[in-house]
């Protein structure tokens, strides 16, 4: 059938409502056929009504002329920029995660507690999600470039600062140079990750999900690459070198980023309203989802090298690398996953399908008292570690559209501004999920034994599923009335 045709009134009702758009389309005057074609940088064929269908594929092939001419290369400038903030993601994320291996078993040594060494993992991404609101608003005073700069500069020294601790006197001193360490460089990485959204924007406003979804490669690979090679340092030259690498490279990342990073656009415009974002029932339960998720990559940080340890005798750089299992897992499937929410919009299933998988592989990795025929073996955790990885990507990945389709849905402009109150609230629902982790695991490690611990957040990930499917059901409901 020719779409093109004019429409036959007697035949209008067995076409689809786009054949029927199209054949009804009114016919142009003369006049109007002269100003449209005036209005264009190219001709567009126009009989009695009627649009040429080559013409149409000549106008196609001129846009995509159009788009790869606006799509110009990056300046040096840019390229410089891409590459500083780069490394600096990935130095930071590895400098973070590097500890995961070793310092349990060294601040044990120093008389810290369980509970004290899950608070001192988790007060990081706390500081993180206090402060970020609060460095936004300094923006346009002291600006991007000197924010970014010194952040990284400052968790550079700090993560140098770090190695030095074990010289500390053990018991409460350790403890609160630990935390007073781990709190200033927390600060650095909340002025360089607050400024480097805005440099984005100045820099790339016409690619900043591109560039964004680049960075976040660098930092998820960062997080990967920590504790095995925390592990391999620590087993080479103690427990310093790996302070000293991963510093000494952000050190060298700020002084780069102060010569060849350019000063951006600091006036850059925001509006928005937090508050009726986070009215919306859906976006809360996506918000407890990021949390949740957040807290499940987490929750391992000061309980998991302990328990390899006393279960299977591995050595710091084995330990390392059962760490790197999960976020593999999840770092490689995560294009999938992204990839199979935009072709089919299953945003809320796979949340719930994340959830429910995650809490399966805690189940699996504690073994939990509740499954006594599961055996500790080492086999096994390798399993839970890939079922984990899998289940975080279901869980995390649909989340950040989920929010914007809810917001799309409840009257929120789709533009520049709604998509920097998402990214705010989605990176801070994340901390929080990621100090929540550390904080709950070291507690409950503590108290009630690495088994029990997993299952308490196999039942709270269980407990998110279960919200999600009422909120479901009820919104099935409503549309059923």
């Amino acid at each position: 059938m020719d779409i093109y045709q004019e429409s036959d009134p007697s035949t209008a009702n067995t076409h689809s409502p786009c054949e029927t758009y199209l054949n009804t389309y009114p016919p142009q005057s003369q006049e109007q056929i002269e100003t449209t074609k005036q209005n264009r940088s190219y001709p567009r064929t126009i009989n009695n009504g009627k649009i040429d269908p080559e013409s149409v594929t000549n106008e196609r092939s001129k846009d995509d002329e159009i788009s790869e001419e606006k799509k110009k290369k990056w300046t040096r400038f840019q390229k410089f920029t891409i590459v500083t903030m780069s490394l600096v993601n990935f130095a930071s994320a590895a400098s973070f995660s590097v500890i995961s291996p070793f310092f349990p078993k060294e601040a044990g040594k120093k008389g810290a507690s369980t509970l004290e060494i899950g608070l001192i993992f988790g007060v990081y991404e706390l500081v993180i999600f206090i402060t970020a609101p609060f460095f936004g608003k300094f923006i346009p005073k002291l600006g991007c470039k000197f924010m970014f700069v010194s952040g990284v500069f400052v968790g550079g020294i700090c993560s140098i600062l770090f190695g030095f601790l074990d010289q500390c006197p053990d018991g409460i001193v350790y403890v609160v140079m630990c935390f007073l360490t781990r709190i200033i460089e927390a600060l650095g990485c909340s002025m360089f990750t607050t400024a480097s959204f805005a440099i984005i924007a100045g820099e790339f406003p016409n690619e900043v999900a591109i560039v964004f979804g680049l960075l976040e490669t660098f930092n998820g690979f960062g997080f990967m690459v920590g504790p095995p090679l925390g592990g391999a340092l620590y087993e080479a030259a103690g427990y310093k070198l790996p302070f000293m690498v991963m510093g000494g490279f952000l050190v060298l990342c700020a002084v780069a980023a102060f010569f060849f990073l350019p000063k951006p656009d600091d006036q850059l415009p925001h509006t928005g309203s937090m508050t009726r974002l986070l009215s919306i029932p859906s976006i809360l339960l996506s918000c407890l989802t990021i949390c949740m998720a957040a807290a499940a990559l987490g929750f391992l940080d000061p309980t998991y090298a302990g328990h390899l340890d006393d279960q299977f005798s591995l050595t710091p750089f084995w330990i390392g690398m059962m760490f790197l299992i999960g976020p593999g897992i999840y770092a490689l499937s995560a294009p999938v996953l992204g990839n199979l929410v935009d072709k089919k919009g299953w945003t809320k299933s796979m949340m719930c399908a994340g959830c429910f998988v995650t809490a399966l592989s805690y189940i699996l990795l504690g073994p939990s008292p509740l499954a006594s025929f599961i055996d500790t073996e080492l086999w096994i955790a390798i399993v839970a570690q890939i079922i984990m990885g899998i289940g975080i990507g279901l869980a995390l990945v649909p989340t950040f559209q989920d929010i914007i389709e809810a917001a799309k849905e409840n009257g929120l402009p789709d533009n520049f501004d709604t998509y920097g109150l998402i990214s705010g609230l989605f990176n801070s629902c994340f901390s929080f999920g990621a100090f929540l982790g550390p904080t709950a695991g070291g507690y409950l490690n503590g108290a009630y034994g690495f088994d029990w611990a997993t299952t308490v957040l196999s039942f709270s990930l269980v407990f998110s599923v279960s919200l999600q499917l009422l909120r479901n059901l009820y919104t099935c409901l409503q549309y059923v009335e």
